[in-house]
């Protein structure tokens, strides 16, 4: 029979976390509770005590116990997640729930991000509303984050109707699919895109597929090359068209729409992976209407929707970034796989001649940077189309076609 975690701070949250229990149980599941709950003098009856959390990671409860908030729940997530790692490891646990508010929601986030993708968590959450952001929750991973309407202060018809909902969700994902994503025989090719790259990747990805190679694509705005980049290193994806750095961009600047993919281009490098990669995206940033560069009548813009621009970037900017993706590629082991395709005539849509970001000296700017700078050994291919053409989409399968069966080979 498989078993769902239920991990809450029972000090404050006892009532729900017992309703949530019997719920599991209720529909044919085993539960198995952790309590992370910070309170001093507080002993609860879960099946995984604040003091087993703690002493995951080394730390005996007695020896912290009324120290510190701030630090007893830093001390509370890196137990949990702990925990929560090696009960999934040992095939005690097939998913987790949590409910609560910020404190139980921080915590929780933590251990989920322990599971990996496919095995099912949910947090039913206070704060899983508002204008706030989910990416301290969810991460790189695909944790169900789910308003919880009301507060817990005790059972009600709004929270006893709020909770079996999440409860039937968790139990309908552990029964009905819960499972990890399947390591392949073969390989599986990551790529990555966005509405302005869309139809020139999808072109190449579909040409790659009639070769018999899978791929997966990721959206690159922030979480999609996060997640290109741990799947890489979890070994799940082992091949990449990396065909979209438009989160460099972020990465640059510290800020905006994109950002959260720190140090993009890594994972491929130190895995050593097959790998294709255009620089496509690297020559503008999205902008909300609010936010725009003060110097925004000098540059060319595109409006992507009635509140958010496209903006291209300035010489100094491209140079810059282009540099960055350069110095990453040069440091590539001499004997990876490796190919840099180059279009001569746009790196997105709407670059074309007659067409609002045209700036052809700009695209020559990128193509001669990585021709200039580029390590020597690691080959380029120029080709003479603008990236959404179907030349340019034929030129990266047929690299990656190669690649891969180079990899086959040795």
């Amino acid at each position: 029979m498989k078993t769902i975690a239920v991990l809450g701070c029972f000090d404050t949250k006892d009532q729900e976390l017992r309703y949530v229990k019997a719920e599991i149980e209720r529909r044919g599941l085993n539960c198995r509770t952790i309590d992370v709950s910070t309170s001093a003098g507080f002993r609860s009856s879960a099946d995984h005590t604040t003091a087993d959390v703690s002493r995951a990671v080394g730390v005996e409860w007695v020896d912290v116990e009324g120290g510190n908030q701030h630090e007893l729940l830093a001390l509370m997530a890196k137990g949990a997640r702990a925990l929560v790692g090696n009960l999934y490891k040992g095939g005690e646990i097939h998913g987790l729930f949590s409910c609560g508010g910020l404190q139980n929601t921080t915590i929780a986030a933590e251990a989920a991000q322990e599971l990996p993708i496919g095995v099912p968590k949910l947090i039913l959450s206070t704060v899983a509303s508002g204008q706030r952001s989910f990416d301290s929750i969810v991460g790189a991973k695909d944790i169900v984050t789910m308003p919880s309407i009301s507060d817990f202060a005790g059972l009600n018809a709004v929270n006893r109707t709020v909770i079996d909902n999440a409860v039937a969700a968790i139990v309908g994902m552990v029964l009905h699919a819960g499972r990890e994503i399947p390591k392949t025989t073969g390989h599986l090719i990551g790529t990555t895109l966005m509405g302005a790259t869309n139809d020139g990747v999808v072109r190449a990805i579909d040409l790659v597929r009639q070769r018999g190679f899978d791929v997966v694509s990721f959206h690159s705005t922030g979480a999609g090359g996060r997640c290109l980049e741990d799947l890489i290193g979890s070994g799940v994806v082992t091949a990449a068209m990396d065909l979209t750095l438009h989160e460099i961009v972020y990465e640059y600047f510290g800020h905006g729409f994109g950002y959260g993919a720190p140090n993009r281009l890594m994972a491929a490098i130190d895995h050593r992976i097959p790998l294709v990669v255009c620089p496509a995206g690297i020559d503008f940033i999205c902008q909300w209407r609010n936010e725009l560069f003060d110097d925004i009548e000098n540059r060319k813009i595109h409006w992507h929707n009635q509140n958010l621009a496209h903006v291209k970037l300035n010489a100094r900017e491209i140079t810059d970034i282009s540099r960055i993706v350069i110095e990453r590629l040069n440091t590539a082991h001499p004997s990876q796989p490796i190919k840099v395709v180059l279009p001569t005539k746009g790196f997105r849509n709407y670059a074309g001649p007659g067409e609002r970001l045209h700036a052809p000296d700009l695209d020559k700017l990128i193509v001669d940077l990585f021709r200039n700078e580029l390590r020597a050994d690691i080959p380029q291919r120029v080709v003479d189309a603008g990236f959404m053409d179907p030349a340019f989409a034929a030129a990266v399968a047929d690299d990656m076609t190669h690649l891969m069966e180079r990899r086959d080979h040795d």
